[in-house]
């Protein structure tokens, strides 16, 4: 179960970032996780393309184990040692402007179902 456990707000994009961390007791694929705004909330489509954060790396996330997405940077994602001496998968959003300081709420979206559609096409005699 992965969870927001800080939001480190800034005046500045590269000093913003949000922690999320695993607390389940299995590993859980990041792909399709997502951090949005109350904007989505509140069906706001404007903000909403702004304020929403797609994780999009097939990565496995151990128990425990952190995610930290940086408003701000574009430096290569991937596992790096933290101050603490724990692993976190950092990942770069790459905005000029920062995001969750000047919004209300900060939400966390699972996806339901990995499963792929596929059209039923019709028999043809």
């Amino acid at each position: 179960m992965l969870k927001i456990i800080e939001v480190h707000t800034s005046e500045h994009a590269r000093g913003e970032y949000v922690v999320l961390q695993n607390q389940g007791l299995g590993s859980l694929n990041l792909r399709g996780w997502a951090l949005c705004s109350d904007a989505y909330m509140q069906c706001d489509l404007k903000r909403m393309v702004k304020e929403l954060y797609v994780f999009q790396p097939e990565i496995s996330i151990r128990p425990y184990a952190r995610v930290v997405l940086f408003t701000g940077g574009e430096e290569e994602e991937g596992w790096q040692e933290t101050t603490d001496g724990h692993p976190a998968y950092c990942v770069w959003w790459g905005r000029e402007e920062r995001v969750w300081s000047a919004v209300g709420q900060v939400y966390l979206l699972h996806p339901a179902s990995s499963r792929k559609v596929v059209p039923v096409l019709p028999v043809l005699p």
